[in-house]
């Protein structure tokens, strides 16, 4: 559909307009590798560049080598720093915070650029073998290749669909998604949706109606939020948790039942479904094998009334393995503790974030192929974590 020009939904703090109808963007659905995409260009780069769409992650940010595609389109520094850390903080990007242009296009081809959008610029060396003149991580790992000739399954940098802020707060990076602005009519928010694991129509919605969101059967409230943020354009945002909502977990083996109530994460960023544990949940060690939840045991999830319980079938492993069928993974962590849905979630659901009223939706995709079957109950369980953002 066509979109208003005044809305252009990647201005962190460089937007000056309404939303006044639904932004319909194309995704890249890189189902050998688990990810999303989102293409973009930066500055007066004429070149389109495809960046992780994650929902676990906030702000947007990338590398700024030497040789990279990217020279010259950082206008300027603005002196504040950032960090972003994952899992337990043995992978952390920081840097500077910049200014730049970005443009993206919509499902109709049409261009809409936005200037003054505020950005990270990595200049840590968050792992052995970080090459900052790359500037494209595949699982946080370089891929020497030239980053004017991308190629399937490399990304750019991370654009952050999660709700909450980096820090320091002084120079954080707010969740591009989260600053989205909405006019007569719409609800801040944004829908994402994939079609299933080998669909060639992913695409994100920027702007939520109620006609859209009244048919979505399930929906779940968010954890409460942690305040606002005012940005440069003067536009405000409402943040969340890095965790969006809070579930019950179950886990039965046998005669043994062990019960959590604990944070969920919603993450496109995630390869795998996995549980960090923590304070709130810790399961036994004799529920727990090679990382994992152990053969035999059931698990299952309630969320506002909802079961979620592990399903038979398998989504997808980066190496085309099925190692991992029916798994749940576990990773030790050092704070509360979550689970990670992993990206089996949004390939068998449309989900949006009405960020205005902090409410989660879930719709099923037609005749979905693995994992996540809410309501009635199945829960796909992935174990493989990428490196990226092993959360």
């Amino acid at each position: 559909m066509r979109t208003s020009t005044a809305f252009l939904a990647f201005a962190v703090l460089g937007f000056n307009g309404l939303l006044k109808a639904q932004t319909v963007i194309p995704l890249v659905n890189e189902s050998a590798s688990g990810q999303l995409g989102i293409n973009l260009r930066m500055g007066s780069n004429t070149r389109y560049f495809t960046y992780i769409l994650d929902t676990g992650s906030a702000g947007f940010f990338t590398a700024k080598g030497t040789t990279s595609a990217w020279d010259n389109t950082i206008d300027s520094v603005t002196g504040e720093t950032f960090s972003v850390s994952y899992g337990t903080g043995s992978l952390a990007y920081s840097g500077v915070v910049a200014n730049t242009r970005i443009t993206f296009s919509d499902v109709n081809g049409i261009e809409y650029a936005v200037n003054d959008v505020r950005m990270g610029v990595i200049t840590n060396e968050p792992y052995t073998g970080w090459d900052a003149n790359i500037n494209h991580m595949t699982g946080g790992v370089a891929d020497p290749i030239p980053p004017e000739s991308p190629t399937t399954h490399l990304f750019y940098g991370t654009l952050g669909a999660g709700l909450y802020q980096t820090k320091p707060e002084a120079g954080s990076l707010v969740s591009v998604l989260a600053q989205m602005p909405a006019g007569p009519g719409l609800t801040k928010g944004f829908m994402i949706h994939t079609g299933g694991a080998n669909s060639t129509s992913a695409t994100l919605t920027v702007g939520l109606s109620q006609d859209e969101m009244d048919l979505f059967p399930i929906k779940i409230q968010m954890n409460p939020s942690t305040g606002t943020v005012t940005n440069d354009n003067h536009t405000t945002a409402t943040l969340y948790p890095e965790s969006q909502t809070t579930a019950t977990y179950t886990i039965i083996k046998g005669e043994e039942t062990y019960t959590a109530v604990a944070n969920l994460l919603l993450d496109t960023g995630g390869l795998g479904t996995h549980i960090t544990t923590g304070t709130d949940i810790n399961p036994p060690d004799s529920m727990v094998s090679d990382g994992q939840i152990v053969d035999g045991a059931s698990f299952q999830t309630h969320v506002d009334g909802i079961t979620l319980s592990q399903a038979l079938n398998w989504l997808i492993s980066p190496t085309g393995s099925t190692e991992f069928v029916d798994k749940v993974g576990v990773v030790s962590g050092t704070s509360s503790g979550s689970l990670n849905s992993g990206i089996a979630l949004f390939y068998n659901y449309d989900v949006y974030f009405d960020t205005e009223n902090g409410v989660i939706g879930l719709r099923s995709v037609p005749e979905p192929a693995v994992g996540w079957l809410l309501g009635l109950g199945l829960f796909a369980a992935l174990v493989i974590r990428r490196r990226i953002a092993a959360r």
